[in-house]
């Protein structure tokens, strides 16, 4: 199974699919590291996108430790974006989608190990979160067929999803629980942002735009159903994620942030890697070994 995008990454926040030329992003590897006080360090960076100079590589995400899914689009192209695998190790990349009809984004693996889920911008625009085998042994189905607008989402469980609804018609963005049994819509909140993380704890955590300059990092407890507010992001931040040690990392502007719950009163910095060139972090994705991806401009 091959599958070729056409989608529009600004997000997709707006319905419309008109073909565009997209940013150019680059992707960094370093590798994150803790010292004896429990504090992290990262360093020895590793250009990745060196095969795509000019295009937009973007949403990278650890299917393991040594292969990342990622958006790319080449900088001669103007309507095309293709999900690639990327061997960090070997530099081999191999193209996973391939069709010229529909768009997928956003891959992230599934619980079980045999399936990756994307979003799917079909030929009539609709947007809805399907499935694919790793092995390509079908061509892959809607999770949630009933269920349109989908912009992100984020697995808690094997039967249980987070789902980024994205508002229309100026109604904000709403964040939703659904569970591929009942495939019933279960709001956990809006005005949210785009990052979502599922944690060891089995809670997701999300962002809250409470204004528009106010965000906030929450987690949410599929048990319980109920949501606790962890700490005020960095202005304009709404992309994270998550250490071994289940420190919170995130990115402004050329500076990487740290903010351990229960340990620190607020974020701190740990790295600056203007050093390097870097104007702008973005998405980020941390593998249980340390490494870290950084997506920046």
């Amino acid at each position: 199974m091959s599958v070729k995008l056409i989608f529009p990454l600004i997000l997709l926040l707006s319905a419309s699919l008109a073909a565009q030329k997209l940013e150019h992003f680059d992707l960094i590897l370093l590798s994150a590291n803790q010292s004896a006080d429990s504090s992290w360090h990262v360093g020895n960076p590793r250009f990745l996108s060196k095969f795509n100079p000019g295009g937009y590589n973007n949403q990278p995400a650890f299917f393991s430790a040594d292969e990342l899914y990622l958006t790319v689009q080449m900088p001669n192209d103007t309507t095309q974006t293709d999900i690639v695998s990327l061997n960090i190790a070997s530099k081999q990349r191999t193209s996973i989608t391939n069709t010229p009809k529909t768009a997928e984004y956003s891959a992230q693996p599934m619980p079980g190990g045999r399936r990756f889920s994307a979003v799917r911008v079909e030929e009539d625009g609709t947007q809805r979160l399907w499935s694919f085998p790793l092995d390509r042994s079908d061509n892959g189905r809607p999770e949630f067929p009933q269920i349109r607008g989908v912009g992100y989402h984020c697995w808690l469980r094997d039967t249980l999803a987070a789902l980024f609804i994205v508002g229309e018609n100026g109604q904000p963005h709403t964040l939703y629980a659904c569970g591929t049994k009942g495939q019933k819509l279960m709001r956990i909140a809006a005005n949210v942002g785009r990052g979502l993380q599922a944690l060891p704890n089995g809670k997701l955590a999300y962002i809250i735009k409470a204004t528009e300059q106010t965000w906030f990092l929450k987690t949410w407890d599929p048990r319980k159903q109920s949501s606790e507010q962890i700490v005020k992001m960095p202005l304009g931040v709404e992309d994270f994620a998550v250490l071994p040690d289940g420190a919170y990392i995130a990115g402004s502007k050329s500076k990487l942030y740290i903010y351990k719950p229960g340990r620190t009163p607020d974020w701190h910095e740990i790295s600056d890697l203007s050093k390097y060139g870097v104007r702008n972090i973005t998405r980020l994705a941390v593998y249980k070994d340390g490494k870290l991806v950084v997506t920046v401009q």
